[in-house]
C-alpha cells in the first residue's frame, strides 16, 4: 500500500474534483494526505492548511515550497499528486528540493494558462514547465491543444490524455417526475423572467481569465430586448462587473446571484450558458451545462473547443474578447424547451474513473 500526497492551491479543488478519488484509495488501503489553503475535512484524510498565494513567482510562496520539500522528506510519500498550474509547479519544485528519488510525481494539467504562441507569457510558463518535466513522472491532459504542447516540449517522462476528472451526473439528478415545468417556471419567475425571456447563465469565478467584462459588453450589443444574463459567483473583480453594467445601461438585464448550491436547478432553469474564459483545460461549467440539457457559448478556446467538437449542434463559439461576435450568437438564440442530457457519456465520472485510477495505481 501506498502513501499518498495531493497538492492543490485551493481545498475547494479536492472537494469539486477528487473525492471519489480520494475514497477510492482509502478503502483500499492507502495513507492519503492533502494540502492546500483551506480546510478540507474527509474521514482518513490528513489535511495541511498552507498559504498558497495566488501568483505563481509570489515572493509568499517561497516559504511554502519549503514547507513542503520538508513534508516530502518527512514522510517519505510514495506518490506526489499535483494539480493545476500553482500547485503543480510548487510542489513539483518541492519534490526536487526534497531529494527524496523515492516519490514520484503526477501532474494533472487543468489546462496550461498559455498557448504555444510564442508570447512572452508563453515563453515563461514553458520555461518553468521545460525546469520541471524531468520531475514529472507522469502527464495529465486533458484537452487537444495541451496534449501538442505536451508532446512538443517532452514535458512528462509519459504523458497521456484523459477526459477530465468526470462529471459527477449524481448531482445532477432531474427534477421530480411532473414537477419539472413548475420547478422551471418557479425559479425563472425569481430571476425576473417571463416564458419568452432568454435566460443565459454564466457561472464562474469574476476574474480577467474568465473574461465576464466580454458578456456584459456583449449585452449592449443585443437588439432583443427580452433576454438577461445570470451571473453565479463570486471574485475580485465582481463589484466591477456590476458597475460596468451600470455604466453600460445594462443593468436591468443582468443578475448577479453571487455563490449558490442550486446550480442543478439553475441550469435546468436557464435556456443557454455562456463562457468567455481565456484559458481552460476541460471546464465543468460547460459540461454540466450540457449535461442538464441547456445550449452553450462559448469562447473558441482550448478546452472549450474539445467540448464544442464533441456537441456541434448544441454550441457555438466566438473569437476569444470580441463581444460583438458574442452579441451576433446572443441574438440567435432561444428559449431551450427539452432538457435532455446533451454531454457525452465519455465525460462522466462513471466512464473515465477506472482509466483515472489506473494510472493513479502505476507507480
Amino acid at each position: 500500500m501506498k502513501k499518498i500526497l495531493m497538492a492543490a492551491s485551493r481545498a475547494s479543488h479536492f472537494k469539486n474534483f477528487h473525492i471519489p478519488y480520494i475514497k477510492y484509495l482509502i478503502e483500499n488501503g492507502n495513507t492519503v494526505f492533502t494540502v492546500s489553503e483551506g480546510d478540507f475535512e474527509m474521514e482518513g484524510v490528513t489535511h495541511i492548511n498552507l498559504p498558497f498565494h495566488k501568483k505563481l513567482f509570489s515572493f509568499g510562496n517561497i516559504g511554502v515550497i519549503a514547507d513542503l520539500a520538508k513534508l516530502i522528506r518527512k514522510e517519505r510519500f510514495d506518490i506526489l499528486y499535483t494539480n493545476s498550474t500553482l500547485a503543480g509547479a510548487m510542489g513539483r519544485l518541492a519534490a526536487i528540493l526534497s531529494k527524496c528519488s523515492k516519490t514520484k510525481t503526477i501532474h494533472i494539467c487543468h489546462g496550461y494558462l498559455f498557448s504555444d504562441d510564442g508570447s512572452k507569457r508563453a515563453k515563461t510558463y514553458l520555461a518553468a514547465e521545460k525546469l520541471l518535466r524531468k520531475r514529472t513522472d507522469l502527464l495529465a491532459v486533458m484537452n487537444g491543444e495541451d496534449l501538442e504542447i505536451a508532446e512538443k516540449y517532452y514535458l512528462g517522462k509519459k504523458i497521456v490524455f484523459i477526459n477530465g476528472m468526470g462529471l459527477d451526473t449524481e448531482k445532477f439528478p432531474p427534477p421530480d417526475e411532473g414537477k419539472e415545468a413548475e420547478a422551471i417556471k418557479s425559479t425563472r419567475e425569481s430571476l425576473g423572467a417571463d416564458k419568452n425571456t432568454v435566460l443565459f447563465l454564466c457561472a464562474a469565478e469574476f476574474s480577467e481569465r474568465k473574461s465576464q467584462k466580454t458578456v456584459i459588453k456583449a449585452l449592449l450589443r443585443l437588439s432583443e430586448k427580452n433576454c438577461k444574463v445570470v451571473f453565479v459567483g463570486d471574485g475580485a473583480l465582481r463589484e466591477e462587473c456590476e458597475r460596468l453594467a451600470e455604466q453600460l445601461g445594462v443593468a436591468e438585464k443582468t443578475v448577479f446571484l453571487g455563490h449558490r448550491r442550486d446550480m442543478n436547478n439553475l441550469y435546468r432553469s436557464c435556456d443557454c450558458l455562456v463562457s468567455a474564459g481565456r484559458f481552460e483545460g476541460l471546464p465543468f461549467n460547460v459540461m454540466e451545462a450540457l449535461y442538464c440539457g441547456e445550449n452553450v457559448i462559448v469562447s473558441d478556446i482550448k478546452g472549450n473547443r474539445d467540448l464544442a467538437a464533441a456537441v456541434p449542434e448544441s454550441s457555438e463559439t466566438f473569437p476569444f474578447g470580441d463581444f460583438s461576435r458574442l452579441a451576433e450568437l446572443m441574438e440567435k438564440a432561444r428559449r431551450t424547451e427539452s432538457r435532455e442530457c446533451k454531454l457525452p457519456p465519455k465525460y462522466f465520472l462513471k466512464n473515465v474513473f477506472t482509466e483515472n485510477i489506473g494510472w493513479l495505481e502505476m507507480f
